[in-house]
Order: structure tokens, then C-alpha cells, then sequence
């Protein structure tokens, strides 16, 4: 599609979006119908590092279509590698650091941020999710009436069947897989072979982690597996066509270093964009280096809705539809608080990433605290951990290959991965993403590379500055100070 012909569907989109009576209108002749808008949203999957790929054999024939019909991303990245925040930051288009409490996990979204749900269902557009919309945290306080990600559903039938005729719609299906509790043993139960993974060389290769490994595949191909129920139906009803599709997971994988790490496994995400009405170029590969909160002024842009306001993410479909060049060669990843666990009440893991096809440059504010959360003072079995979250270094979810951490963690061999995922971390990080892809090897503190970490973290800083970040104002205390609002059976022990 030419610049013309692009110009030409946007402009149709937004004029029938600005008609009187368009909430539910019928196209004109000549008009382009406003597409549909369905997003696929799984929770805690990522990609493994250095691959376009997984490394665990996943069977994903729904993802693997929308591949084929449309243009994938190899170098997306989630806004923070921390679901509420992460969540945010893709409903609104903006850097988390801008959302004030929902920067945090299990916090507040303000209703003064704008939500793209708002905008679409403003101009016309049947809008809902279901299962995982916003979370976690709480509506009330925030003072708004309902979830960001729109009215909740049971499903995706359900959504479809209080549409108004002729009416647009914009769904969020937002399963819980992959995220933990797993049901253990479920994936060599449904004949996954824990020989079919490739363990990172991040964590131990030993039969726990192999098992917990195999259970995290079940859950994503029961996500795709569901996902693929939903295009199908579409399909049948004649409504893929123009129906706007987007796949993705929200942050990174629940195991030690992944979530809650800016380390490529905690915020490189799988992303697929398909739209067979406006003509993308099937089965084509974008080397853009995209964020999740350029979903949001993609969806608004496509519906011809009224623009975000305060976004700050970049609209995917000029280059989706023209071709155009992507204007940002790197993504900043933001992590403030994620579980209330370290020793004085409200204190997070603060951290901002600035990533660029090459390098990853970490900065670590407070690098004096355990940037898993503190160890635990109680003495926890291997059972403990792989069922609770608060046994010890929480902002690692709980499961069989943290308990293979901890409780092996004199262990000659597993010590080191042990000491990979805990041990506090220095003021600059930095990674050579060519030769060293997981991020193994902090070249911070080596005299040849200071230049290179002086002229990354003056970006990244400048950046943080220029988007208002509190952390790179006034040091960001104010994001400490912000109470949690956790869902029940969650909040913080006495004793940790």
C-alpha cells in the first residue's frame, strides 16, 4: 500500500468515525468499514533472549498464522517487565514512570489517564474483555466505575452477543496462562517431553527445572490453542477480514531472572500484528525496536477514534500499511515496585533499561537493596517456596525452580544461578547483546567500556528527564511512598 492509499484509509476511518450517528453506523459506499480490534493477551510470556523463536519447542499454530498473514516483530519489548505497570502503560500509550501509583504493581490507575477502551467506545465501538483486564490492583480507588480494558465478559461469546448490529468492537482477551500456580506435572501429563526444552543458561538444567519448564509450555499452548478458537469463530461469522489482530504477552516469563528483571527475559515479548483488510504485507518481519504502549495510538489510530492525549507511544500503522521508517532505534523498560518485599514497607527494585539492538544498559537507583526482594528470616521447605510467594526473594514467583534455587543454593553447581537471581546488582550494568545475548556478562565496571556506559545512561537519562520521570527529577521517593492496593491473600506478612 502506497502513502496515498494509507492516507486514504486512515482519513475514511477517522471521517467515519467523526460522522453523526456513528456509534453503531453503517459504512457509506466507498467507506471503508472501521475495523475490529482483538487483542491477544497472555500473561508471563516471552521470548527467550536471542531468538525470533522459543526455545521450548511450543506447538503455536494460531501465532504461527497470524505470522504468515501478517508482520511480526522480533524486537518488541513490554513498557515493564511487571504486569500491572506493563498493563498501564499499554492501555494508556504511555511510559509507566508517567502513571503515577501504576507504576507500581497491584496499584491504582488514576482516571485521569486516558484508556484507548474510552476512545474507541466514544467513537462507536462495542468494547470489553475478558478474564485478565487491568490488574492487579483496584478500581475504586482510582475512581473509575469499571476496568480500563473496558465492560468485563465471561467470554468472548458473550462479548459478541451483546454487539449492537453493525456496531465495531475492541475485545481484550486476556487469559491467565502462562502465569502461576501451575498444576505440576500437567505438561508431561498432556505427553510434552522435558527433553523438548533448552534450559537458559540462566538457570540449573536439572529435572525440577526441566518440569517446571514443561508446565509453563502447557499453559502457552493452551493460550494460543484458545486464541485460535476465537479467529476461528471470526472467520465463520466473516468478520476476520477486518478485524485489526494483535498477539502478544504482557512481560516476561515467571522464573528467576525473567519477570521482574530488565533482562531480556523479563521484557522481550512475542508480537504479531494481522489485518488482511488493510493489506499488511503477509509473512513479512519488522526489525523495529517497539514497545507495548505503541499498541494504544495503533488501535485508536485504526479505529479513527479521537487521539490520546498524552501518549507517548508511537502509532504502528505507518509502517504496518506505508512502510514508513520507524523513528526509534531503542525501548526503555521501567520497573518500580513489584511485590511489597523488601525490608521497609513500600520499597521496590527501582530500575530503567534503555535497549537498543545491540546493547542493553541497565540503571539500578537503589542498588543497596536485594533486587529480588529480601531473602526471608523464616526457615522455608521446598514445599514453602514452591507454593508461597512471600518465602523468601519475592519478586520471583514462587514455583519448583525457585524452590530448586533456594533450597539448593550451597550446592557447588547451583550456586552460581543462585547468585545470578539474588545478589545485589551495581549502579550500571551494561550487555553486549552480540556476543552475549542473556545478558551474562556486566561489562559495566571494564575501563574500555566507560564511554559507552557514560553515553547510554545520558541518553537514557536525558529521555527519563524530557518524559517527566520522577527518578531522574528527584530521585522518585514518591513511588516508594505509594501504598499497595493488593488483591486479598496478597498483601504483606508481619514477617517476611
Amino acid at each position: 500500500m502506497t502513502e496515498v492509499q494509507r492516507r486514504a484509509v486512515v482519513g475514511g476511518l477517522a471521517a467515519l468515525a467523526a460522522a453523526p450517528g456513528a456509534r453503531g453506523a453503517t459504512p457509506k459506499a466507498g467507506q471503508r468499514a472501521r475495523p475490529n480490534i482483538l487483542l491477544l493477551l497472555a500473561d508471563d510470556w516471552s521470548w527467550q533472549p536471542e531468538d525470533q523463536k522459543d526455545r521450548f519447542d511450543l506447538n503455536l499454530p494460531t501465532f504461527t498464522r497470524l505470522r504468515r498473514e501478517g508482520v511480526f516483530f522480533p524486537n518488541a519489548f513490554s513498557p515493564s517487565p511487571s504486569c500491572t505497570a506493563s498493563r498501564g502503560a499499554l492501555l494508556t500509550g504511555q511510559w509507566p514512570w508517567r502513571l503515577a501509583e501504576g507504576a507500581n504493581l497491584a496499584s491504582i490507575l488514576p482516571r485521569r489517564f486516558q484508556v484507548y477502551p474510552d476512545l474507541l467506545e466514544a467513537a462507536g465501538y462495542h468494547v470489553g474483555y475478558a478474564r485478565k483486564g487491568w490488574a492487579p490492583g483496584q478500581i475504586g480507588p482510582a475512581r473509575r466505575t469499571r476496568n480500563p480494558a473496558g465492560n468485563a465478559y465471561d467470554d468472548f461469546d458473550a462479548f459478541l452477543a451483546r454487539r449492537p448490529p453493525g456496531a465495531p468492537f475492541c475485545f481484550w482477551f486476556g487469559t491467565n496462562d502462562p502465569h502461576r500456580p501451575y498444576v505440576k506435572g500437567a505438561g508431561i501429563a498432556a505427553g510434552i517431553s522435558p527433553a523438548a526444552v533448552t534450559v537458559p543458561p540462566y538457570l540449573p538444567d536439572t529435572p525440577e527445572v526441566r518440569g517446571d519448564m514443561v508446565d509453563y509450555r502447557f499453559e502457552v499452548e493452551r493460550f494460543d490453542r484458545e486464541s485460535g478458537e476465537m479467529l476461528d469463530r471470526l472467520q465463520r461469522e466473516g468478520l476476520l477480514g477486518n478485524t485489526l489482530v494483535a498477539m502478544t504477552g504482557d512481560n516476561g516469563w515467571p522464573f528467576p531472572r525473567g519477570k521482574a528483571t530488565l533482562y531480556d527475559a523479563g521484557w522481550h515479548v512475542p508480537l504479531t500484528i494481522a489485518w488482511k483488510a488493510a493489506r499488511l504485507k503477509a509473512g513479512s518481519v519488522s526489525q523495529a525496536m517497539v514497545s507495548l504502549m505503541d499498541l494504544a495510538p495503533t488501535f485508536v489510530e485504526a479505529s479513527g477514534a479521537a487521539p490520546l492525549k498524552e501518549a507517548t507511544g508511537l502509532s504502528l500503522l505507518p509502517l504496518l500499511t506505508a512502510g514508513r521508517r520507524w523513528p526509534r532505534d531503542h525501548v526503555i523498560g521501567c520497573m518500580e515496585r513489584h511485590i511489597d518485599s523488601h525490608t521497609r514497607p513500600g520499597d521496590g527494585y527501582p530500575m530503567r533499561a534503555l535497549r537498543t539492538a545491540s546493547h542493553l544498559y541497565i540503571r539500578n537507583f537503589h542498588p543497596e537493596r536485594w533486587p529480588a526482594g529480601d531473602p526471608t528470616t523464616r526457615t522455608v521447605t521446598f514445599q514453602d517456596i514452591e507454593q508461597k510467594l512471600y518465602s523468601g526473594f519475592a519478586d520471583m514467583d514462587q514455583g519448583p525452580t525457585k524452590a530448586e534455587l533456594l533450597t539448593r543454593k550451597d550446592d557447588p553447581y547451583v550456586k552460581p544461578f543462585f547468585d545470578r537471581a539474588t545478589a545485589k546488582r551495581p549502579p550500571h550494568e551494561l550487555y553486549d547483546l552480540r556476543v552475549d545475548p542473556y545478558a551474562l556478562t556486566d561489562l559495566a565496571g571494564e575501563a574500555g567500556e566507560a564511554a559507552v556506559v557514560k553515553a547510554m545512561d545520558a541518553r537514557l537519562m536525558a529521555e527519563l528527564r524530557a518524559t517527566g520521570d520522577p527518578r531522574a527529577i528527584d530521585g522518585g521517593a514518591i513511588f516508594d511512598d505509594y501504598p499497595p492496593y493488593s488483591d486479598p491473600g496478597y498483601e504483606r506478612p508481619p514477617v517476611l
